[in-house]
This record gives C-alpha cells, structure tokens and sequence, in this order.
C-alpha cells in the first residue's frame, strides 16, 4: 500500500539521518515508527476497556468506604 504524506523538513532530515545510520530505507523507517504508534494505541484502548470492565464490577469492595474513613480521620488527606 502506498500513502503520501507531508512531514515538516527538520523531522523528514532527521529520519533520513537516523535510517541511514540505522541502515533502513526510509519507508522501512516510517513502517517501524507507525508499527510502534499502533501498539501504543492498541494497548492504551486495551487498558481503557479493562479499566472500563473492571468498573462495572465492583472488584475493590469497600474500598472506597475505608478510604473515606481514613480521610475523616486525618484531615490532611482530604
């Protein structure tokens, strides 16, 4: 698949410097760099659904409750 795209100069020179050092062509550059931002972004929605499935059940159990105790008890932690 092939994708133009515009990348300010400073960012495109410094890609170019580090693949040639890094001795990957420039599209093998940006495959890795997008590889890497689609496995941050899988794995932030994957911990966002975990987070939003564990809310739906109660998992910590009075948790809170004592927390709040806690912080009646000692004002500085409110």
């Amino acid at each position: 698949m092939r994708h133009s795209v515009s990348i300010r100069d400073e960012i495109g020179e410094e890609v170019e410097a580090i693949a040639e050092e890094e001795d990957l062509s420039i599209s093998e550059f940006y495959v890795r760099a997008a590889e890497a931002h689609l496995k941050r972004i899988r794995r932030r929605r994957a911990i966002h659904e975990l987070d939003r499935r564990a809310g739906a059940v109660d998992l910590h159990g009075d948790f809170d409750e004592a927390l709040d105790d806690i912080r009646e008890d000692d004002p500085e932690r409110s």
